[in-house]
């Protein structure tokens, strides 16, 4: 898991340091650094012709005068994440694995899945399906006649006029 992919280094074999990408190059030039220099130069303009609209009486401007600067410091957190970890998503699929992971460990610490459901677990899913716990003695929830009018409705519907094919 530890192990340099091509174009990064790792700078202790152990695993105590994380994995990072190599700095430098012509690919880097073009594919980070420029296309960063020109959304950042693009959200500094609108930020000042937005600011500009503000000024002279334009409410809505004011809400573009904040975000143009909120997307520029996106791409620049967009840009530290390529530059360290070489994705955007690579480490928030690792954290995202060892959660998974602790949780299905705790999971199955507390008995698994041969164990019965709890009642509270029974019913959230009895109250989905629309009956109530067998335990209770309540008797199921009855049918809606209107319910099953408009279903009735529905499928004649798609009969005649099924999805996707055009309108007669």
């Amino acid at each position: 898991m530890n192990e340099p992919s091509e174009g990064m280094t790792d700078s202790d074999s152990s695993g105590a340091e994380p994995v990072r990408r190599a700095r430098g190059g012509w690919r880097d030039f073009w594919q980070l650094h420029v296309p960063l220099v020109l959304v950042l130069a693009l959200c500094t303009v609108i930020t000042v012709i937005e600011a500009k609209r503000a000024t002279e009486g334009v409410w809505r401007a004011w809400a573009y005068m904040f975000e143009w600067p909120l997307i520029g410091l996106f791409t620049i957190w967009i840009w530290h994440r390529y530059r360290t970890e070489g994705s955007v998503t690579k480490g928030l699929v690792e954290r995202w694995r060892e959660r998974v992971s602790r949780i299905s460990a705790e999971s199955e610490n507390e008995g698994g899945a041969g164990e019965p459901m709890s009642k509270v677990a029974a019913d959230a899913v009895a109250s989905v399906a629309g009956f109530p716990h067998p335990e209770d003695g309540a008797q199921p929830i009855e049918a809606d006649p209107q319910l099953e009018a408009w279903n009735e409705y529905v499928e004649d519907l798609r009969r005649r006029e099924p999805p996707g094919a055009p309108p007669s």
